[in-house]
């Protein structure tokens, strides 16, 4: 039987302090703080590819920036995306492209 997991809570996150390597914690369902060296707080969302079914991980922000029920959105969303069988790292770059495209093609490009 797998094991459950405890979500995390925001004084854990808090108090995690740096170590020698850098180390994560579970928060549940693929997410995950990964504390490193230096002290800064990354979320981290593992997952499996939809149709290579290899591992991928896709970083949400810093911790500070993002709180924990801001990343669980995020989460949530994320595993929409993968029921549908969409990789969020794919569709995320993708509509990162469309933004980019979208501000470079002005008038004054084409006059």
């Amino acid at each position: 039987m797998a094991r459950i997991t405890k979500p995390l809570t925001n004084t854990e996150v808090k108090s995690s302090k740096p170590k020698d390597k850098e180390y994560n914690l579970s928060d549940g369902e693929g997410l995950s703080l990964r504390v490193k060296p230096n002290g800064s707080k990354l979320w981290i969302f593992n997952y499996y590819r939809p149709f290579t079914k290899k591992r991928a991980n896709i970083g949400f922000g810093q911790y500070p920036a993002l709180s924990i029920v801001e990343t669980r959105k995020l989460r949530f969303n994320a595993r929409e995306l993968l029921a549908r069988d969409i990789d969020p790292k794919t569709s995320r770059e993708e509509r990162a492209q469309e933004a980019k495209s979208n501000l470079e093609n002005t008038f004054g490009k084409y006059a």
